[in-house]
């Protein structure tokens, strides 16, 4: 796991970006955390130096979010106010089992503070917790039924998710050395 840049540029197109986008249909915060899977893909998308599509017109917006090395990307970004560690969870919602992805990449955003566990203020770090391909995500992952409590924080699912420990994910410096042989 490692801490990646951001600026406030970054923070500012999130922003308006979000704010485009609006409501998604499979939502699981009915947009909430829109601003900072914006925020995610924009840092990472800089970092890895891939080509950020997730805003391109027509439905494909929603399969991928970065293109490198001729693979597609799925990011998906989780809000925290603590810095995650690597006993904690990658998850995908059920409902995003459809995307037409080869790699998900996960990362966090801890953020100085929070209200009603939906909206969060100022982002202070984004972590790169790791990468792992479609098709490994859903063999080694953990289905959890919608309601589950997750004992190691408190979270409550609000779908059912599949969830597998960032330990177990390929680490961002071993994943894109892979690539770059």
């Amino acid at each position: 796991m490692i801490e990646i840049p951001f600026n406030d540029d970054m923070v500012k197109e999130s922003y308006h970006l979000a704010k485009k986008l609006g409501s998604i249909k499979n939502s699981i915060t009915s947009g909430g955390g829109n601003r900072a899977g914006y925020l995610g893909e924009l840092a990472v998308s800089d970092y890895i130096n891939a080509e950020h599509v997730s805003c391109d017109w027509g439905d494909d917006k929603y399969n991928r979010d970065l293109v490198l090395f001729n693979k597609n990307f799925e990011v998906k970004t989780k809000r925290r106010t603590v810095d995650p560690r690597l006993n904690y969870d990658a998850s995908v919602a059920d409902t995003s089992k459809h995307q037409k992805t080869d790699y998900y990449i996960h990362l966090s955003i801890t953020f100085e503070s929070q209200k009603n566990r939906k909206i969060y203020y100022n982002p202070l770090k984004i972590w790169f917790c790791g990468v792992i391909s479609k098709e490994d995500y859903f063999n080694q992952s953990e289905v959890w039924g919608e309601g589950k409590i997750d004992s190691s924080n408190d979270f409550k699912t609000h779908v059912k998710m599949h969830n597998l420990p960032y330990d177990k994910l390929l680490s961002p410096v071993v994943f894109f050395k892979k690539f770059n042989q």
